[in-house]
This record gives C-alpha cells, structure tokens and sequence, in this order.
C-alpha cells in the first residue's frame, strides 16, 4: 500500500509538473512599441552639424513593461537612440562605439525563448528585430530604436559613434536614471574656493605646487590624522574626467552609497571627495577605487584635481584591530602588507594610468614627487590602519575630452621620470 502510495504521489508530481511546464512554454508574446513608451519623454538631445541624436534610457519596472522581460536580472539594458539625418548623405550609426560587447536584439530574443510557445518566439524575435536601432539613416530622414547594451547603474554613460559625409562625428551621453544621483552633483563647485584662492599656473609652477605645497596626504575630517596619500593629478574639465571615467569602465558612485562611506572618512581641505569612481573585478571582491577633489589651481585654463587610487576588497582592513603600538611595528606590518591588495599604491597608479591612457583620454603626462618612499618592510600606515608600501611619485595626467591615440600622448619633460616602455612606472 505504502509503495503504491508514493507510486501515486510521484505519478502526480510529474503531470502536476509537466503541466506547468507546458503552459510557461506556451505563452504568446506581446511587446509594446518602443516608440511610444513613457520614458521616452526624458530623452536627452545633441546636435553635431546635421545629425541630432536623442537618448534615453528604461529603469527595470520602465524594461520589463516595455519588452514583457526581465532583463535588468540578465544584466541587459536597453537603451533608445533616435537619428535625425539632415545631411546629403546616408548616416550609418557604429552600435559598437555605444557597447563593444552589446547583445544582438535576436541574441537576447533566443536567449528568452524557454519561456514561450513557437508561435510566441517568433512574435519574440519579430518584435526584437522591429524595435532595433537601424545601422543606415537615409539622407532627410529619421529612425529610432533600442540598442542592448550591458547593465550599468546609476547615470548610463556612453559613447557613439556616427558616421556621415566621410566625417565620424563623436557624441558621449550622461543619461540619468531616475533614483539615482551622482555624488558630484551635490557639489556647488563654483562656490568650493573665492576668488582670491584661485591661481592660474604654468606647468613648472604647478609641479612645485604639487611637490612643495600640496600636502602628502588627505586627512581625517578634523585635518589632525594623516590618511592615504595623494597620489593622482588630473588636469581637465569634469566634462573631460567623466569622459575618461566611462571611456575606462568606471562607475559612479551615489551619496547614499554605503561601499563607499569609508571612503568619505578621507578629506582634503576639510571636505570629504568630491566624486567618488569604482571599477570592480568581476570575479573577486577587489575592486580599485578613485576619489577626486577640486583644487584651486588651474593651468592653460583647465582646473586641478588632485586625487587618490587605491586597490581595496569588501572586506575590512585586517589592520583595523590593532592599536596604535602594534602598528608601529614594522615587521609586523610587513606581514600584513604581503598579504595586501590595498597595500600596492603604484600597482593601482599604473592601472589608471594606462586605463586613460588606452580608452583615449589622456594628452600629455608628468610626474611630481608625492609621499616619499616606502617599502614592504617598512609600510606606512593612514589613520584607518590601512598599510601601503609606494615609490612615492604622483601622477599628473593632462585629459583630452577628443579621443587620443596612443602615439599622441607627450611626456613633458619638466616632469618626467622613469616610464616602461609597456605603459607601466618603475
């Protein structure tokens, strides 16, 4: 009786199963037209001669009542781009120049198809198909649709690329995303520093700044206790540090962030950073992180910003235990050091370096002297208990906001010191 029993159970289990299963796979489909969805409405436009292009850009509720999926949870995210050709000529968009590894509209239609009848996949990779962004723009003409590019939240920064009358004409969006609001964007810049502090330099005057006036290090918020060392110079607009930021990958960060609370203990002038930038592995918990503040020195008209880029893991600092006397014990810290990926500065300096330096964004480079040297056995440490080891060299990067090639970028001479022929510092 008892088998009989479990025989029965098991027997219904399986239709009870196998019924569910066919009627997941025997949905229709049905998607709304692109064209007429609501966020649409918060497109944001650019005119580059005759082609104006228009973009937006769906949250997760907005895509999954546009495509009937959720493809925010596959990491996809589309985004809608409107032509307006206005040239004598045909206009031919470079999807790649927007993602490099964006899906296909039939890749993503295949990769949804489990999950309708035969009848439905095929409305699936119509409505896919229909609603993509041409490549060819007719002279006079308009098209629109989405491209599907990899998931990045917070603001969606992206270039393209459009070509028309044997010209490539370059446009980069910043299109915000609603709940989401940089940090720097609640910064009043124009009111950071009066006019009196405000100093335009040459470049020699501005590497005896750096080696002679700017401070070693940040500090804590009291400007008492020395925290991580100041490392990085960028030299350009914020137009032209969000562009090498997105031509390289990084992230944005919101004031409500908590990953980077620990990094808003760190001050510079008595103000925690004025942006914040994360670049994540992604297949680890390591992550490199960039924090910026505005300086009060400009040079041939482009603003200051000094910085700091450090390697650091979701875990805490395995230092954070310890007291003040144990952590003047060089041996010990030595050990912790080796064990480290927050301890290498340099190998997160040359990181960013040659990140701008390939995406594009970088002109000309230099190099001033910073913290001073430290060595694995003999670490320094900042007021959080983190320990570093560095050559004690700063950066000093000059951003373009056109893309360089890599032959373009100049080593100034006033500034220079040692460079691998690879990209990298010795």
């Amino acid at each position: 009786m008892k088998n009989t029993c479990r025989a029965s159970r098991s027997l219904w289990t399986v239709v009870l199963l196998t019924v569910l299963f066919t009627a997941c796979a025997s949905r229709p489909y049905e998607g709304v037209q692109a064209d007429q969805a609501s966020f649409i409405s918060r497109a944001i436009t650019q005119e580059d001669h005759e082609l104006r292009i228009s973009a937006s850009v769906p949250d997760a509720v907005e895509t999954k009542a546009l495509t009937g999926l959720d493809l925010y949870a596959q990491g996809i995210q589309p985004v809608w781009i409107k032509v307006e050709n206005k040239s004598q000529t045909r206009a031919r968009v470079a999807i790649r120049s927007i993602d490099s590894e964006y899906y296909s509209p039939i890749e993503v239609a295949y990769m949804n198809r489990k999950k309708f009848s035969s009848e439905g996949y095929d409305n699936l990779q119509r409505w896919f198909y229909e609603n993509r962004l041409p490549r060819f723009i007719p002279s006079g003409e308009t098209r629109s649709g989405l491209v599907f590019t990899h998931l990045r939240r917070g603001t969606k920064g992206f270039n393209m690329t459009v070509f028309s009358s044997k010209t490539a004409h370059d446009f980069t969006f910043f299109v915000p995303l609603p709940g989401f609001v940089a940090d720097f964007m609640h910064v009043d810049f124009a009111s950071l520093y009066n006019e009196g502090e405000m100093r335009e330099v040459d470049h020699p005057t501005l590497k005896t700044i750096l080696e002679d006036e700017l401070s070693c290090c940040a500090t804590d918020k009291t400007g008492e206790l020395q925290g991580g060392p100041l490392n990085v110079v960028l030299v350009g607009s914020g137009l032209a540090v969000r562009r090498a930021m997105l031509r390289g990958g990084w992230m944005e960060t919101s004031i409500k962030q908590g990953e980077a609370e620990r990094a808003r203990l760190q001050s510079f002038r008595g103000r925690q950073p004025d942006a914040i930038y994360i670049k994540n592995r992604g297949d680890g918990n390591e992550r490199i992180q960039l924090k910026l503040w505005l300086t009060p020195w400009s040079t041939s008209g482009e603003p200051v910003w000094v910085g700091m880029v450090y390697y650091f893991t979701t875990d805490t600092s395995a230092l954070g235990f310890l007291s003040p006397e144990t952590l003047r014990n060089s041996e010990l810290l030595s050990f912790f050091v080796e064990e480290s990926v927050m301890a290498d500065l340099d190998g997160a300096q040359r990181f960013l370096f040659q990140n701008i330096w390939y995406n594009g964004s970088l002109s000309r480079i230099g190099f001033a002297s910073g913290v001073g040297q430290s060595s694995v056995e003999e670490p320094r440490t900042s007021f959080g208990g983190a320990a570093y080891f560095t050559d004690g060299y700063r950066v000093v990067m000059f951003l373009s906001e056109e893309p360089k090639a890599l032959n373009e970028v100049q080593f100034l001479k006033n500034m220079r010191r040692n460079i691998d022929p690879t990209g990298g510092l010795r």
